[in-house]
């Protein structure tokens, strides 16, 4: 267990409940910490857990001159798809008359997502902004079903959805999701935040999130 979940978290993905259940039992002992801790203490970087405890990852001990051009690329992708997230978590909020935002675990039915989008114009509205406003969303098939199967991939492709049931079309967001709030939440604290903040040589708080 130690070589699979420390060669997930390397390659930069998150070990969370939703999508790896073993590993996220092993890891969230204190002994597997200590041990994938230790490892990656060697090699400068760090296990961070997301603030509700929803999920690992992997972080750098310190963000100098070599991490620079990693850093930078976790960020661009960060801001490319706070837009995307957000509209599709309104999305969400919208079809199941909600009022506070989904958390990572919650269930997604993609029956009555597709209920929605084809019989109510203003949430089909909101899902046709998705290809108005990101070429990662454009289909040739401008069909309610063909937009909403291209979100939903998307959102699938970026870590913060897993289909669990293939038969029902159930989804669950993932412990990502947890770390995305935490990204919105430092964001806001830094308004203005730019790529230039990704050359800071040791920001305490940027390492939080990369």
């Amino acid at each position: 267990m130690f070589e699979q979940v420390t060669t997930r978290l390397l390659e930069g993905n998150f070990v969370c409940a939703t999508t790896v259940p073993e590993a996220f039992r092993w890891l969230d002992t204190e002994q597997a910490q200590q041990d994938v801790s230790a490892f990656l203490d060697r090699i400068g970087r760090r296990l961070t857990k997301t603030p509700n405890a929803q999920a690992y990852y992997v972080t750098w001990k310190r963000v100098g001159p070599p991490e620079r051009a990693e850093v930078k690329k976790v960020f661009s992708s960060i801001k490319q798809t706070i837009w995307p997230l957000i509209q599709f978590l309104t999305l969400c909020m919208e079809i199941e008359k909600k009022d506070s935002s989904p958390v990572s675990g919650d269930r997604i039915e993609y029956a009555m997502m597709l209920s929605a989008v084809t019989t109510n114009q203003h949430i089909q509205a909101m899902l046709r902004e998705f290809g108005s406003r990101s070429k990662d969303f454009i289909v040739s098939d401008s069909g309610p079903k063909a937009m909403l199967d291209k979100v939903i991939k998307q959102m699938e492709g970026w870590g913060y959805l897993i289909l669990i049931s293939r038969e029902q079309m159930l989804y669950r967001f993932t412990g990502k999701l947890d770390y995305y709030y935490q990204v919105i939440d430092f964001l806001m604290e830094n308004e203005g935040i730019s790529d230039q903040s990704a050359e800071e040589d040791d920001d305490p708080e940027q390492r939080k999130l990369v």
